[in-house]
């Protein structure tokens, strides 16, 4: 994946911070530190954002570090059951900046095997998703709380419990078990996008049969 700088994620995943460590000692920059020194010396550890990593690394002035959300441990439980694994939580934009990474590390085919293989484990189950959004109705009143005591969240419920619910355009009827709920909450930007376009299209295609009879 090439950088593209009118990508959005793209731009935001610039700003994420990656570990560091200086491989030289760089005179007057020790403002990007915390200890109060001058001077970074070789050998520091730092978080940098990656468009300064990138840039530091690429002169060979700094190594970069893995960051703990592609590591063996996340890769392993993406292996095991790719949708279990709630991707925002290890990083808002994790396919944009696991993307990124992997063209500055030397396994860069691995790495983007790794995210290949978790966007195709998980696009069906967030199209099917967008499906049921897209076609669930409002019902009554009664039957929401018989939803709830049967251990199943409302959409309505789940927008609460992600800070920005409403993006996802869930409507107020449909009911989810806490698997879909936590799988939904877990989703990375670009599989919000992806879910919101599904939604999109199945209502589009609705209107389009009901005008069409």
């Amino acid at each position: 994946m090439d950088h593209n700088y009118w990508n959005v994620d793209d731009f935001l995943a610039d700003s994420q911070k990656l570990p560091c460590t200086f491989n030289v000692d760089v005179p007057n920059m020790g403002q990007i530190q915390s200890n109060g020194e001058r001077d970074v010396k070789a050998l520091s550890r730092v978080e940098l954002p990656f468009w300064l990593a990138e840039l530091m690394a690429l002169n060979n002035i700094v190594s970069i570090s893995k960051p703990k959300a592609y590591s063996n441990r996340v890769k392993a439980a993406l292996d095991a059951n790719p949708t279990s694994v709630q991707l925002r939580h290890q990083n808002i934009h994790w396919y944009a900046l696991g993307a990124r990474l992997a063209q500055l590390m030397d396994d860069d085919d691995s790495e983007m095997q790794v995210l290949s293989k978790a966007y195709v484990g998980r696009i069906a189950h967030i199209f099917q998703q967008s499906q049921h959004l897209a076609t669930s109705s409002a019902g009554s009143a009664a039957a929401s709380a018989d939803a709830d005591q049967r251990g199943f969240a409302s959409a309505q419920a789940i927008a609460a419990m992600v800070s920005d619910g409403p993006t996802l355009g869930m409507s107020a009827g449909s009911a989810m078990s806490a698997e879909v709920t936590e799988f939904l909450q877990g989703l990375d930007e670009s599989e919000r996008m992806l879910l919101r376009n599904g939604q999109d299209g199945a209502r589009m295609m609705r209107e389009f049969l009901a005008n069409h009879r």
